[in-house]
């Protein structure tokens, strides 16, 4: 029996949200939406969640009665936040392609290629917005996780939910005693004078 992959977002509606053009390949499209699917909607909602949603999609249930909890979840704070990580993904593929033995910077006879670094404010820029997206995401949930009963039930070796939005590597989350704080500061500056 073959495996079928979900994605819970279609490389139509990433098209119609940002500003890739219309002919840009679905089959370029969509290994991005997998990716951001798996790297930043996994993570929030947990393995179980995440598979029940997909589980809705594949049996085409997801806009059931019964099933309006999940709908909103995936129409409302995923599709968004996917939508612009899938196009933060995909920026720097479309750019250059691998094709047999070679990898090639696609040109065209309209436009003339950019570089990384010219493609490095856009993805910057979707970084962004995707993170406020993820931002919602992680809000709704944690406010309404007793009506996702999948959102806590994750054991090991499962994903469990995380409601960190930062990826730069700095612990936000923790606070100074007013020493501390202090201490630290001299760390950094050197003493007073």
């Amino acid at each position: 029996m073959a495996s079928t992959t979900i994605v819970l977002v279609s490389p139509s509606r990433v098209k119609r949200d940002t500003s890739l053009g219309g002919s840009v390949d679905p089959n370029v499209l969509f290994p991005a939406i997998l990716q951001a699917q798996e790297k930043w909607i996994l993570p929030v909602l947990g393995t179980d969640l995440y598979n029940k949603i997909k589980t809705l999609i594949s049996a085409g249930t997801i806009d059931e009665v019964g099933n309006e909890i999940y709908a909103t979840l995936l129409n409302t704070y995923i599709i968004p936040c996917l939508v612009q990580f899938s196009f933060m993904e995909v920026i720097p593929v479309l750019r250059v392609r691998f094709v047999n033995n070679a990898v090639v910077a696609m040109n065209s006879e309209q436009g003339g290629s950019v570089s990384y670094d010219d493609i490095k404010p856009l993805i910057s820029t979707a970084r962004d917005i995707a993170s406020w997206y993820k931002e919602r995401l992680i809000d709704y949930l944690c406010a309404n996780s007793s009506t996702y009963p999948e959102f806590t039930s994750n054991t090991f070796p499962d994903v469990a939910p995380s409601s960190a939005n930062y990826t730069q590597g700095l612990n936000v989350e923790r606070s100074y005693n007013k020493s501390e704080a202090e201490a630290l500061l001299r760390l950094i500056t050197g003493p007073r004078v």
